[in-house]
C-alpha cells in the first residue's frame, strides 16, 4: 500500500450531530430538511463513502451515535423533552445501522450503534453537566469501544441487561412484522368494515 493510499483509507468511522429538542410545531419548515438531512440522512452518506474502501481492504469499523431517545417514540414520560425530529432522526440511525450490520454480517468489517442516554457535554450550554444520571462522554466512548470488542452491535452504555433487553425488542419486532404481514385484514378492521 502506498503512502497515498495510507492516507486516503478509512479504517473506522464514527459519526455524532445533536440536534435540538423543540416541538415539532417550533420548528421552521426550512429547518426540518436540514435537520434531519444533517443527522439522518449524512451519516448514510458517509458510511456509504467508506465502506467500499473498508471491504476492499477487508477490515474496518463503523459507529454510529444514536440516543436511548431512538427507542422512545411511544414513552409518555413527562419528563422527556419534546423530541419528535430529534428521535426521528435517532431512530433512522439505529434502524440504518442494525440493517447495515446484517447486511454486511459475513465481511469483516464492524459495525455498531452507540445509544447513550445523557452524556454530560457541553451541548446545550452544558446542561447535561446538572442531571445526575448523566455519563462523563468518556464512559461513552469507553463502552462504545469496549462493545464493538464484544461484538455488540446496539450498545447501551448504561444498560446492564442488554442482552435480555435486546432478545426482547427483537422478538417483539419480529412478532410485529411477521404477524402484521398477512394477506388479509386484521379482525378488528374487518370487523369494522361490516
Amino acid at each position: 500500500m502506498t503512502q497515498d493510499q495510507r492516507l486516503r483509507r478509512v479504517d473506522s468511522m464514527t459519526r455524532t450531530i445533536a440536534l435540538i429538542y423543540a416541538p415539532l410545531t417550533d420548528v421552521e419548515p426550512g429547518d426540518i430538511d436540514r435537520l434531519l438531512t444533517l443527522n439522518a440522512v449524512a451519516p448514510i452518506q458517509l458510511v456509504r463513502a467508506a465502506l467500499p474502501g473498508m471491504l476492499a481492504a477487508g477490515e474496518g469499523s463503523i459507529i454510529t451515535v444514536a440516543s436511548l431517545l431512538a427507542f422512545s417514540a411511544g414513552v409518555t414520560d413527562p419528563r422527556a423533552p419534546r423530541r419528535t425530529l430529534y428521535v426521528a432522526a435517532k431512530a433512522a440511525t439505529l434502524g440504518f445501522t442494525r440493517t447495515l450490520a446484517t447486511e454486511i454480517a459475513d465481511t469483516p468489517v464492524r459495525v455498531q450503534v452507540v445509544c447513550p442516554g445523557v452524556v454530560a457535554t457541553d451541548w446545550n450550554n452544558g446542561a447535561g453537566h446538572d442531571i445526575p444520571w448523566a455519563m462523563s462522554p468518556e464512559d461513552v466512548a469507553s463502552a462504545s469501544l469496549t462493545g464493538l470488542r464484544l461484538g455488540e452491535t446496539v450498545c447501551a452504555p448504561g444498560l446492564d441487561a442488554q442482552d435480555p433487553a435486546l432478545d426482547a425488542l427483537l422478538a417483539a419486532e419480529a412478532a410485529f412484522v411477521t404477524g402484521g404481514n398477512q394477506p388479509s385484514l386484521a379482525a378488528r378492521y374487518a370487523q369494522a368494515r361490516l
